[in-house]
């Protein structure tokens, strides 16, 4: 048979694949968009076949094989394998790199090097590096290991040394793609047993729930049984039952209670799932805004429309911003489609992360929700992707590829020819503004379900008041405990709050990053919240040895403080990554306010947006100001957004809702668009602004960051880009280059950031001009600072 190669992209972060060859044995089994086994150096990897020829590529000496297919089929085909270069091209990411998105990382194979002794080694005159890598392989240790303990010591090459003095082995150890098996039982005897079983009554019972029930586990068994271990030892000791493994699914949907959504549509509601099911039976990319206020029923139209798509042969993904909100729409999807529903997002086990996607590979699932990494599930006959918040910033994922998942939803829907619905009671600028111009399909939902009325915002001028709640806001938690109601309290900073010396002004900083420490009075720490530094809190200043340590600012942990003070009675819940670390504890503290257990709810920014607390009909925001007085250009409509998405959760039960705002700006366009739920009067105060000062949708951007662990080498890298910028823009108009300049956090993790923010008006000549200006940094530093590239930044603070 003739010779067949493979192009293979590797999850590696090289920027570009590799020539293999498919052995005899595999030709049957190899095509594109599989994965495979392959050496790469001495290491086994993962890799994804792109590419198939029955020629080896031109220059291309030494061809290793295959080593193994691992798929029965493959998980993207060539419309899928285009936008996944697509993607590692727009945001500069190798493209193994990005076609890993599609899997776990359990379900990835790869290999470790494990070195030890070879059998009566001796080694009396070794010392030096040879003596540290003998004593190590004493023991078993991972070369991976070695090499980061020895770091700077040629590891590698004294390894191959000894091992060619017969004095160290290695063997090689593959990881990934676990399955969870359990042990389950079967009847190995006849039908009828009474008789021989008289006097063991408790082993007749489990006898006969076998043969009733073939195949249990044991905790199947106990739990209609009762403890019933010896019972079952003792029938396998008579060679009655016989055991043997079967492969168990964990289910992160297990601890997910199915809710109804069964009540009908309202005219705006309906009008607007006719719109989007209407495109799903044409077919074709048709890119939808549902821009409904807050409670108006976006989840109900969302859940019809996904109706309609699995009726039709289809299947689809709905993105949430967060994991904490995955609950909700999983919830009324495991109602309406039991059992074809997957969970996709990082908070999953292992192992469940591993059972969903394979589930998700063999076509026993119609729908996956989850947070930005669900858009890459490798669902087959996909026919509709919804976008769900879709002005959330978390969308932008901060590290490795770094994509927007709401502008990758649009690129793969325009791939894969079908409709994609963003949702928001506060779009981003950037999709309004693609609305109003006609790129995309605005759709209205202007009232709350019921025609229940939004909630009254009051505007409070803070200035010269320095009380953590207000009297106002005081008197307003009064009113709604006392008629049974539930309130919510908005801030967007966890923690108690950073301390400072009165008598000396001594900050506590932290050692690692140009941050404050911030106060976590319940763990009795200080704590940097980037590199997760912490410190017990002192009893005296260092620098003075002064005790007047005072804490200015004002955090989640000591609004509960100062609420449990004017509120000792009520009921109090606090909402923010503390105290939502541990797996299920978001879900937990949602169903306790939803369950009414709860009277005030303190929380971050993840109280404040797609829950449904028909019972919360005060919402108090602490501080209006946190995010406004960020240095970054969307400072304000973020501001915008997290105000009037607070404000929506109250009012969505009987009793109207109120809403009182504490701020130092009260004349702010913000806080005035907000106040008066003014979504479009925001809009056109803020478009003028970005279209003046040349941001997006005006503007495309991109970041260039230079991390190093010597402010002076990042310091050079960043003014050799400057110089390398400037050659190449000579006189060109279309792109703009600012700075560079310190980030905003300076150093992080004892790594100096500095940044260089480039502007351009078109798309292709930006990309073109920041490849290139990369391509010429990588040929000239030398120095260990590393560039990142972030198009399309949701922060250049």
């Amino acid at each position: 048979m003739k010779e067949l190669f493979a192009d293979i992209a590797v999850e590696l972060p090289l920027d570009k694949t590799f020539c293999y060859s498919v052995p005899e044995g595999l030709k049957n089994q190899a095509a594109t968009g599989m994965r495979v086994l392959v050496g790469f150096g001495k290491r086994t990897v993962t890799g994804y076949i792109v590419g198939l020829s029955g020629d080896k590529p031109p220059g291309v000496k030494d061809v290793k094989p295959i080593i193994d297919v691992l798929d029965p089929a493959p998980v993207f085909d060539a419309k899928r394998l285009k936008f996944f270069r697509w993607l590692s091209e727009y945001y500069f990411s190798p493209i193994g790199e990005a076609l890993s998105l599609i899997s776990p990382g359990s379900a990835s194979v790869s290999s470790r090097r494990r070195l030890f002794l070879a059998p009566g080694a001796s080694f009396p005159d070794k010392k030096g590096l040879d003596l540290e890598v003998l004593k190590a392989a004493e023991k078993g240790v991972f070369i991976s290991t070695l090499v980061k303990r020895l770091r700077g010591k040629p590891v590698y090459s004294t390894v191959d040394r000894l091992k060619g003095e017969g004095l160290i082995e290695e063997e090689t150890l593959l990881s990934g793609g676990k399955k969870k098996t359990i042990e389950v039982f079967s009847v190995d005897g006849p039908a009828d047993l009474s008789a021989e079983l008289k006097r063991s009554p408790m082993q007749a019972k489990v006898y006969k729930f076998l043969l009733e029930n073939d195949g249990a586990s044991m905790e199947e068994i106990r739990k209609s049984l009762g403890n019933v271990g010896d019972a079952v030892r003792k029938l396998r000791e008579k060679g009655l039952l016989r055991s043997s493994g079967k492969e168990a699914l964990r289910s992160p949907l297990g601890s997910i209670e199915p809710k109804e959504m069964a009540h009908a549509p309202n005219p705006e509601q309906a009008a607007a799932i006719d719109t989007i099911v209407s495109s799903i039976k044409k077919g074709g990319f048709s890119p939808f805004l549902l821009y409904g206020v807050t409670g108006s029923g976006k989840t109900l139209v969302y859940i019809r429309i996904l109706d309609e798509a699995v009726k039709s042969g289809k299947k689809a993904i709905i993105l949430a911003p967060e994991i904490a909100l995955t609950p909700w729409p999983a919830a009324y999807l495991k109602w309406k489609f039991p059992g074809r529903v997957a969970l996709w997002h990082s908070g999953l086990s292992e192992g469940e992360r591993y059972d969903e996607w394979e589930r998700v590979v063999r076509g026993d699932v119609d729908i996956v929700v989850g947070a930005r990494s669900a858009l890459f599930a490798p669902l087959k006959d996909l026919g509709l992707i919804i976008v769900d918040e879709e002005h959330e910033t978390s969308y932008k994922q901060e590290d490795g590829v770094r994509y927007n998942a709401r502008d990758s939803a649009l690129m793969l829907g325009q791939t894969l020819g079908i409709p994609v619905v963003l949702g928001s009671a506060t779009p981003s600028v950037e999709t309004f503004h693609n609305s109003k111009t006609g790129r995309i399909t605005p759709l209205y939902l202007t009232k709350r379900v019921e025609d229940r009325k939004l909630p009254r915002i009051e505007v409070l001028d803070m200035k010269g008041d320095k009380a953590v709640i207000s009297g106002r806001l005081t008197e307003a938690l009064s009113d709604a405990l006392g008629s049974g109601e539930q309130a919510l309290l908005f801030l967007n900073r966890r923690g108690f709050s950073s301390i400072i010396c009165r008598d000396c002004g001594h900050q506590f900083a932290c050692l690692n990053c140009s941050v404050s420490l911030t106060m976590h009075r319940g763990e009795g720490v200080l704590k940097c919240h980037y590199c997760d530094l912490s410190m017990e809190i002192p009893g005296a200043c260092p620098e003075c040895e002064g005790y007047n340590l005072v804490a200015p600012g004002t955090g989640t942990e000591k609004v509960e403080e100062e609420v449990r003070r004017l509120f000792p009675k009520a009921r109090i819940g606090r909402m923010d990554r503390d105290t939502t670390r541990r797996k299920g504890a978001a879900k937990k503290i949602i169903d306790a306010v939803e369950e009414r257990e709860v009277d005030i709810l303190i929380g971050t920014q993840m109280v404040s947006k797609g829950h449904h607390f028909p019972g919360i009909s005060l919402v108090g925001v602490i501080s209006g100001d946190t995010s406004l007085n960020i240095p970054d250009f969307r400072s304000s409509e973020r501001t915008f957004q997290l105000i009037t998405q607070a404000a929506g959760r109250g009012g969505r039960g009987d009793t109207e809702g109120n809403v009182v705002i504490q701020t130092l700006n009260p004349t702010h366009y913000s806080f005035h668009a907000a106040s008066t739920h003014d979504y479009e009067g925001f809009f056109r105060e803020e478009i003028e602004l970005r279209k003046e000062a040349g941001y997006p949708p005006f503007l495309r951007l991109c970041n260039m960051k230079l991390e190093g662990l010597k402010e002076a080498e990042v310091v050079k890298a960043s003014e050799g880009l400057k110089k390398t910028a400037l050659r190449l823009l000579k006189d060109r108009q279309d792109i703009a280059v600012l700075g560079p300049a310190p980030a905003l956090l300076s150093r992080v993790k004892n790594r100096f950031r500095f940044q260089m923010l480039i502007k351009g008006r078109d798309t292709k000549s930006l990309h073109a001009f920041v490849k290139a200006l990369r391509d010429r940094f990588m040929e000239m530093n030398k120095n260990r600072v590393t560039l990142t590239i972030d198009m399309d930044p949701a922060t250049i603070a």
